[in-house]
């Protein structure tokens, strides 16, 4: 049984919460002790989900407990700072999305998780998603025959008070950018999956609906190392939010996922094939703690298999980087307007 510590009580931390739930009853996982700002909150929240221990202190519970991995899921400037902070204690340690606010970040992460010997896992849970996996098998099996365009497109709304209510959201310093880092990341992260890398992209960057200093709408075009083509969107300024879509293209075929379900497989010369699922209630544009659980088990459930195997964990800190380059390219370009190519170095 892999012990983690959890910090961060908020909906991100209740995904991976309930998703050490189930894996206890598995006999792969569990939760031992919590790490909180509100000392009450913090205990309480530790109680509904079996933890033995609760702190205020990720320094406490490292020196007090008995754990084999930490995850992460607190405001974005965190994830750095604490994530060496578990490294450094010979932990293994699984980030949420994104991994770090900058690519210095994330390269010190994935060099002292070598360095260490510990894995460093990144919360990109959609890809474990059946159909997801489905859309690659299709893929990588040649059924869509040249792949010609890739687009990602998250047009999301978040109210004025999302952004008001918190002091680190709308800020590069503490969110490192707006929609794209924080709704969109997901999306792009499949897209470059699914498409492979990128060669080169341009983008439009700005803030319309809001007043946060980062963006609530990008626009970015991409040309990737195959010779696709690709369209990036993201926004949290779109009335009164959209399903998020991701549409992949060959010369042979054509798959698109929308609002959490394969709405359409189609490949030349056979029948067309629709998902049977429908996503009730995965309104993430409109209420992100509404989406289910299922491939948050999934993902813990690989991290803590990696850990007792001793393998990489399928979403490892380099895979976790990819969509944090092509979104701090995104913003580069949009600064300055000019084409950006990969890879970035900052």
């Amino acid at each position: 049984m892999i012990k983690f510590g959890l910090v961060g009580t908020g909906v991100g931390g209740e995904f991976i919460a309930r998703a050490l739930q189930e894996l206890r009853k598995e006999g792969i996982a569990e939760l031992r002790a919590v790490v909180g700002r509100k000392p009450a909150k913090t205990e309480s929240f530790a109680k509904r989900f079996g933890a033995r221990g609760w702190y205020t202190s990720l320094r406490d519970m490292l020196s007090r407990e008995e754990l084999d991995a930490v995850a992460i899921s607190t405001p974005h400037y965190l994830h750095f700072p604490q994530a060496v902070e578990v490294m450094e204690a010979g932990l293994h340690v699984l980030v949420d999305k994104p991994m770090a606010i900058n690519l210095v970040e994330a390269d010190e992460m994935i060099r002292l998780s070598e360095r260490k010997g510990v894995k460093l896992g990144v919360i990109f849970e959609f890809r474990f998603d059946p159909d997801i996996e489905r859309m690659k098998k299709l893929i990588d099996e040649g059924k869509l025959g040249k792949l010609i365009m890739g687009e990602a497109v998250v047009e999301w709304h978040r109210p004025a008070e999302y952004y008001e209510r918190s002091d680190w959201r709308g800020r590069w310093a503490t969110e490192g950018g707006g929609a794209l880092i924080n709704q969109a990341i997901h999306t792009i992260d499949l897209l470059l999956w699914l498409m492979g890398d990128v060669e080169r992209l341009w983008a439009l960057v700005g803030t319309f609906a809001h007043d946060i200093e980062v963006e609530d709408l990008a626009v970015a075009a991409l040309k990737f190392r195959s010779g696709a083509f690709g369209v990036i969107q993201g926004s949290t300024a779109i009335y009164p939010g959209l399903p998020t879509r991701l549409e992949i293209h060959g010369t042979e075929g054509t798959l698109i996922w929308e609002g959490g379900s394969l709405k359409m497989a189609v490949v030349k010369g056979e029948e067309e094939v629709r998902s049977g699922a429908e996503a009730e209630g995965l309104a993430s544009w409109a209420r992100p703690e509404a989406v289910p659980i299922d491939n948050h088990v999934r993902l813990v459930r690989d991290f803590a298999q990696s850990i007792a195997e001793d393998r990489k964990p399928r979403v490892d800190g380099v895979e976790g980087r990819k969509s944090l380059e092509i979104i701090r390219a995104i913003y580069l370009s949009g600064r300055t307007g000019h084409v950006v190519e990969l890879p970035l170095r900052e």
